[in-house]
């Protein structure tokens, strides 16, 4: 195992958290600007943006035009049509794969990301802030069903 602080940092952002955080409608700019003060904070860091794809139709028609060039240049993700877990579920797999490569993959993400570091983020004025530590969220279990019982008639 690696020293601490050595290990290469994989971070995967969920576009659609950053795009819309603490916003009515998504903005291609927000995530933007979030993902370049990430590159600034961890210049050393992986990052993989990845995105469910109704994120293109919640943005304004502007900006699902500039979409277009990150999705053509590999800036952006998206999740496969189709595929186990929606863009979550994809999220996992990079996660893993990641990890399988020797990474220290964290997740930015307001999900449950299945076995996934999760890092934090917020916002100093007009920066962004992470959190890249990562915490792992407790398991969620289901609760046992309740007995109930039938009554006579």
């Amino acid at each position: 195992m690696a020293e601490p602080g050595t290990e290469r940092l994989y971070v995967v952002v969920d576009a659609d958290t950053l795009a819309g955080w603490r916003r009515p409608t998504s903005s291609l700019a927000q995530l933007h600007a979030a993902v370049d003060d990430l590159r600034r904070q961890a210049p050393a860091a992986t990052i993989a943006v990845i995105g469910d794809p109704s994120l293109k139709w919640a943005l304004s028609d502007v900006e699902r035009e500039e979409i277009e060039f990150d999705i053509q240049t590999r800036q952006i993700v998206f999740a496969p049509a189709g595929c186990q877990g929606g863009h979550v579920g994809f999220i996992g797999e990079v996660v893993e794969r990641a990890a399988a490569h020797g990474y220290h993959p964290v997740v930015i993400t307001d999900q449950a990301v299945p076995n996934a570091r999760l890092g934090r983020v917020r916002k100093d004025g007009d920066r962004w802030v992470f959190d890249l530590e990562g915490t792992v969220p407790r398991a969620v279990v289901r609760a046992p069903a309740a007995n109930h019982r039938r009554r006579r008639a």
